[in-house]
């Protein structure tokens, strides 16, 4: 569907055709005539898109090409003042709203914003928020914007769903992005991006404003739960597999669905830990182990971009040309659309001030790259700003075209154009009533992707799994919490009903089906016991042969979940407390976005990493107790330790206070001597027991490798234990003289083996020696990242908390 947007030497770009190719002189922007639909070029399926583009772009008024350039937000067409059309709620299409917006200013973009979710729109007095009125809602406006803007150009309507089309309330939702992380599995991330397609296009919302290709590293951030990992090359994986399925083509008739590479670049990256705030961004940093990420899903073909919302060493990224034209379209050859966030173009003028007025911010932002403003309101200060400064020369017309064109070539790579509503409008674009099958399909796929991503942390003699006839008492805040289960970004921005929040969060009647973990473990051993408080669950010691106590955080998203100190509540360590006082073993589950500060957890009999694990986490999580299913998930991102005071003098290695951010840092290598000043996770990245073992023997690997070649690595895994399990195995090179300040190990590739009691597999993992390449120079040094000949080690790591543990090795070369 989208050709791939990055030029190198595993892909190429087509240029398109010039317009003098393409010119049709009976259509041009000369006329402000109405064009007869059946007689346009560019409806022509049989030409090619290039084609089709630059004859509507020919036909094209200036005022209809900026509009192009403008997204807003769903609420301004359905707001029932017809005088104000502003954000007024989802509520159904006002006409004069809608002719105001999509044919007055000639908006060719709308949003659903996080919290905007449509109202009943069967008449019968629904909740509303369902698939049927998500694809009701579309089908009017589209129908709207075709029939009467002059060219009859369709909309394309953007929404994040980033773990699932996760505003639809009966929707399934997949674990969050750091949960499909701890699978390690491509393969699911793939699955999990054409499920939300095939749920999005089945409603027209089909510009998705995901995934996040920023990788984690500051544990204090409140969306380190929407990336994959804290290791570039984990993310790239993940998330390229999820670009790919999200864009697989739709089938004959559909429309296609549009990945969004966010936030381009560094946004996880603020110097202290708050959501877009300024990041002091080394630029060999950036080189080497932020940008790979976000190149790895526009090599798997992303039709957009998002621009980070924050800035960098003093320069809103919004209006950074360096970042958005020298590096992401020059360095990494990306070749679609560039969106802003949430209102960042206005921003420029004030938030940041950079610009005295919107006509010099959007200069500003367009001059940059950005090819279209997510605006949200006021379209017609768009309108008059942008052509105020195209008309003094701020803007060139050529500049316009090019942004157009490309956000044109995505409407027609998205099937905009080839909808039956193009060619009458008195057709529906999609079909409603089948939507609300689409979107609340693959509940079993996303009760696999939980069983996959549960982490066990910490399993004392092995207290894993329960025993048939346990008697469990169940309890905790989260044990029968969807909100808490799902995080953010669930039916709303903040979160389901629940969540505590002053706004943002999802109607009481819109809760998401699912099974909480109570309900999983009733499910399993229906003579569980819960019990609400700690009281409760301390009286019922007696008759107890087991505790579960499922904590962790509640549901939040951007803002309101920055921490500095992330950690279980004080009241929840207090319930752990008691429950270990009893003398019977605890078993403690975490639902949270992000490791959290354990306190007395850390000595629970075992503790469960569920993440925010979607809607059928509960399933996943009994299984795991019970022993139904071996867990196999491992920690994509380091878990800070919870010291209760700085260690002893001179004691590198001793564990931090809650607070000793960003953690990757300490994996320098310096001649600090300060208490806690090296790499001291409580748990390190990569790990995560399994109620079996295994071995890895027999490694080697290419022994000779040129700088742009491959290396290939095989060992042999063995289970070693009673049961089947699957091993993931992290593959790390060292290195060990470098011209510039590497981390002991760089993880380079992973394999996943699933093997019955007693077998043996001989794996092979191979790797593009480009994985280790390293902007080198001076401390100014900011070119794109080159890799330095020499020796290296390739090292295979033992499962335990010890950071950098070696198991195997073998020495390589590049030359």
């Amino acid at each position: 569907m989208f050709r791939n947007h990055r030029r190198s030497t595993r892909a190429t770009v087509t240029v398109f055709a010039a317009a003098a190719l393409l010119a049709v002189p009976a259509f041009t922007a000369s006329s402000s005539a109405a064009i007869d639909p059946g007689a346009a070029p560019w409806v022509d399926t049989h030409r090619p898109v290039p084609a089709r583009v630059e004859a509507l772009l020919h036909a094209m008024t200036l005022p209809e090409k900026v509009g192009q350039m403008d997204q807003q937000l769903v609420g301004t067409l359905t707001d029932a003042n017809s005088a104000t059309c502003g954000n007024n709620g989802f509520n159904l299409p006002n006409p004069e709203c809608m002719r105001k917006i999509l044919v007055d200013a000639h908006v060719g973009s709308i949003l659903a914003g996080g919290t905007d979710n449509p109202v009943d729109t069967t008449g019968k007095g629904g909740v509303g928020n369902t698939g049927y009125d998500w694809a009701n809602e579309y089908n009017i406006i589209q129908q709207f914007a075709i029939k009467n803007s002059r060219l009859h150009l369709p909309v394309v309507f953007g929404v994040d769903a980033v773990h699932g089309f996760g505003h639809p309330w009966q929707a399934p939702l997949y674990p969050q992005s750091i949960g499909m992380g701890a699978t390690w599995d491509p393969a699911l991330a793939q699955a999990g991006g054409k499920a939300t397609a095939d749920a999005l296009r089945a409603t027209g919302w089909n510009w998705n404003f995901a995934p996040v290709q920023d990788i984690a590293r500051d544990n204090r951030w409140g969306r380190t739960y929407e990336t994959w990992a804290e290791q570039p090359v984990l993310s790239a994986a993940m998330g390229a597999a999820n670009i790919k399925g999200m864009q697989t083509p739709g089938r004959r008739g559909e429309l296609n669905v549009s990945a969004t590479v966010k936030h381009f670049a560094g946004y996880s990256q603020s110097v202290n830990g708050h959501d877009r705030a300024e990041a002091l961004l080394p630029m060999n940093y950036l080189q080497t182990t932020i940008l790979p990420s976000y190149a790895a899903g526009i090599d798997a073909g992303a039709g957009t971009v998002m621009v980070n919302s924050g800035s960098i060493n003093g320069v809103p990224a919004t209006s950074s040309r360096y970042l958005l034209t020298d590096i992401l379209r020059n360095q990494l050859h990306f070749q679609g659309v560039v969106i802003s966030d949430y209102q960042d173009v206005t921003a420029l003028q004030t938030a940041y001030h950079i610009a005295p007025d919107l006509s010099g911010a959007i200069a500003a932002a367009v001059n940059a790259g950005v090819d279209m403003s997510m605006q949200v309101s006021d379209p017609a200060g768009w309108q008059a700003a942008i052509l105020q400064a195209v008309d003094t020369g701020k803007i060139s017309h050529a500049r316009i075209d090019q942004a157009v064109r490309r956000i044109l070539t995505l409407k027609f790579q998205l099937g905009l154009f080839d909808q039956p509503c193009v060619a009458d409008p008195a057709k529906p674009c999609v079909d409603a009533n089948a939507a609300n099958a689409a979107v609340t399909a693959g509940r079993d796929q996303t009760a696999k992707a939980a069983r996959e991503s549960i982490t066990l942390l910490r399993n004392e003699n092995n207290a894993l799994p329960l025993p048939a006839g346990a008697k469990v008492v169940v309890t905790g805040p989260s044990a029968d919490s969807m909100t808490n289960q799902l995080g953010g970004w669930s039916v709303s921005w903040q979160g389901v009903a629940g969540a505590g929040h002053v706004c943002c969060m999802g109607p009481d009647n819109q809760i998401p089906p699912g099974t909480t973990v109570l309900n999983g473990i009733r499910a399993a051993d229906p003579a569980a016991v819960y019990a609400p408080d700690q009281a409760g669950a301390v009286a019922a010691a007696a008759d107890t042969s087991a505790y579960v106590a499922v904590v962790g955080e509640k549901a939040y998203a951007e803002g309101l979940g920055d921490n500095p100190a992330p950690a279980l509540a004080p009241d929840q360590q207090a319930l752990i407390s008691a429950l270990e006082a009893t003398g019977k073993p605890v078993i403690v589950v975490v639902v949270a976005g992000r490791p959290v500060g354990l306190g007395p957890a850390e000595k629970a009999n075992a503790v469960l990493m569920a993440y925010q694990g979607s809607t059928e986490a509960g399933t996943a999580v009994a299984d795991v107790l019970f022993g139904k299913t071996n867990p196999a998930g491992k920690l994509p991102i380091s878990w800070p330790s919870d010291a209760p005071a700085v260690g002893a003098d001179f004691a590198g290695t001793a564990p931090s206070p809650l607070g000793d951010q960003p953690k990757f840092f300490d994996q320098l290598p310096s001649t600090a001597s300060g208490p806690g000043n090296a790499y001291n996770p409580q748990f390190p990245f990569g790990y995560g027991l399994s109620y079996t073992t295994f071995t890895h023997t027999n490694l080697a690997v290419t022994p000779k490798v040129a700088r742009d070649g491959t290396a290939t690595a095989t060992f042999t895994v063995t289970n070693t234990g009673t049961r089947a399990g699957t091993d993931i195995v992290p593959v790390y090179v060292a290195q060990p003289v470098s011209p510039v300040v590497v981390p002991p190990q760089r993880l380079v590739g992973f394999a996943r083996v699933t093997l019955d009691p007693g077998r043996s597999q001989v794996v092979r993992v191979s790797f593009p020696a480009a994985a280790l390449a390293e902007s080198v120079g001076d401390i100014n040094a900011s070119g794109p990242p080159a890799v330095v000949p020499g020796g290296y080690v390739l090292q295979l790591d033992k499962n335990g908390t010890t950071p950098y543990a070696v198991d195997v090795s073998a020495p390589f070369v590049i030359q």
